[in-house]
């Protein structure tokens, strides 16, 4: 005799509802805030549930302008949220398009709230408009593990010396005073990622943190913002190249983007430097410029200290037509012979004109690999096909250290399909 059980969703509701509260948190931290404060309508034992998850989440991407009438709906649903949360808060994080006088003032609110909660996750992102300058009683969450920031003025009290449990933190369009910003960072002293994307006055900043682990920069620099730069380095004695390198000793990831490269030229660069960066494994290049031999000449600096270099990726930068002959004859006679890059697997080059510096800095990468697995070229748009083949020719004929480099020429117009 066969027996069929019939199970009602009211049982399946309850199973779900007698679920640990770990777990509860777990899940409704998953969904969006909306949704996550919608389960309150599921039945009694789910009304107040969402108030004990360990985070609150009001992100709007930076193409959605709230209107005047949903700022202040937000405004109220997060003043709500935070004098009815109860438990432990984690993590915070706001995202708008921009800030009005009066959101502005409820933001500082909020982070007065906020700085009793011992807040371990902090997120400020204002897509656009002035920056926010953040209150004196920012400064005091000193629980602070994860810190991201966008468009804000980050001026901490003469008194403030660093968040010493950070191990995160990523500034995009902020302001600082450079050299105090420098003593916070040496005041952090868990950091291990550190993000920095168009924060103004960057060039005086001097960092020192012997456990760094990733470091990112890009910035958009004028013209007439590299004259100032020049002229603030003029008389410098020492390398910004070598600078940085000593105070990020423990660097695993390093990303420098855009002009920063021109930064660290300044200064004259050397063959190697004096430390080697024994803890690099992915390198990241962008916005190489292969006509100034003193970019080529940092990016082989900065390769030639990486012993132990897994992933190297370049994106190349043409500013003008005319081929510096002076770089092609460096890379040419440069001794190539005390530099065995044996641990680099995977190369790539994008945005690859095909002009002759480039070819040779392959050259170098090709010879100098001896475990290489995997070298990835792709070319700028609009190269056309026979313009690809002949250069892909020319490399299959270059001398390679490595039995197993495959080089892969990648077509841009099949990526874009």
């Amino acid at each position: 005799m066969t027996t069929t059980t019939f199970c009602s969703s009211r049982s399946v509701s309850d199973s779900i509802s007698e679920l640990p509260n770990d777990i509860i948190n777990q899940i409704l931290m998953r969904l969006p805030q909306k949704d996550a404060v919608r389960t309150c309508i599921l039945s009694t034992k789910w009304r107040y549930k969402w108030l004990a998850v360990p985070q609150l989440v009001f992100d709007y991407p930076s193409n959605y302008k709230l209107s005047p009438t949903e700022k202040n709906k937000l405004a109220t649903a997060i003043y709500q949220a935070l004098l009815l949360h109860h438990g432990h808060l984690i993590k915070f994080s706001f995202s708008v398009t921009d800030l009005d006088h009066k959101n502005s003032s409820d933001m500082n609110h909020w982070l007065h709230f906020l700085s009793k909660k011992g807040i371990e996750d902090f997120c400020l992102r204002i897509w656009t408009g002035e920056h926010h300058k953040l209150p004196y009683h920012f400064y005091s969450f000193q629980n602070l593990r994860i810190l991201n920031l966008y468009n804000c003025v980050f001026k901490p009290p003469n008194t403030f010396r660093g968040f010493d449990k950070l191990v995160s933190l990523e500034l995009r369009n902020v302001v600082f005073a450079p050299e105090r910003f420098g003593i916070f960072v040496s005041n952090c002293p868990f950091l291990e990622k550190l993000t920095l994307e168009n924060c103004p006055h960057f060039f005086c900043l001097r960092l020192s943190s012997p456990i760094l682990k990733y470091l990112s920069f890009l910035v958009s620099i004028s013209l007439n913002g590299m004259a100032e730069i020049a002229k603030y380095f003029k008389d410098k004695k020492t390398s910004n190249l070598i600078e940085m390198a000593s105070s990020i000793p423990a660097i695993e990831e390093l990303a420098v983007e855009n002009y920063f490269l021109k930064f660290l030229a300044m200064g004259g660069v050397q063959n190697r430097l004096t430390k080697t960066l024994q803890h690099l494994r992915i390198l990241h290049l962008s916005g190489i410029c292969f006509e100034k031999i003193e970019e080529v000449s940092c990016a082989l600096c900065l390769i030639r200290s990486s012993p132990n270099l897994e992933k190297l990726t370049i994106k190349a930068l043409r500013e003008t037509n005319v081929v510096m002959k002076a770089v092609v004859e460096h890379l040419r006679v440069e001794d190539f012979l005390d530099c065995s890059l044996d641990q680099l697997r995977v190369a790539k080059m994008q945005l690859i004109s095909g002009v002759r510096p480039e070819l040779e800095f392959m050259k170098f990468l090709l010879a100098t690999s001896t475990r290489l697995e995997k070298f990835e070229i792709l070319p700028i748009q609009g190269k056309s096909f026979n313009c690809g083949f002949q250069r892909l020719k020319e490399l299959i004929r270059f001398r390679r250290a490595s039995a197993k480099a495959e080089i892969i020429y990648l077509d841009p117009d099949d990526l874009d399909k």
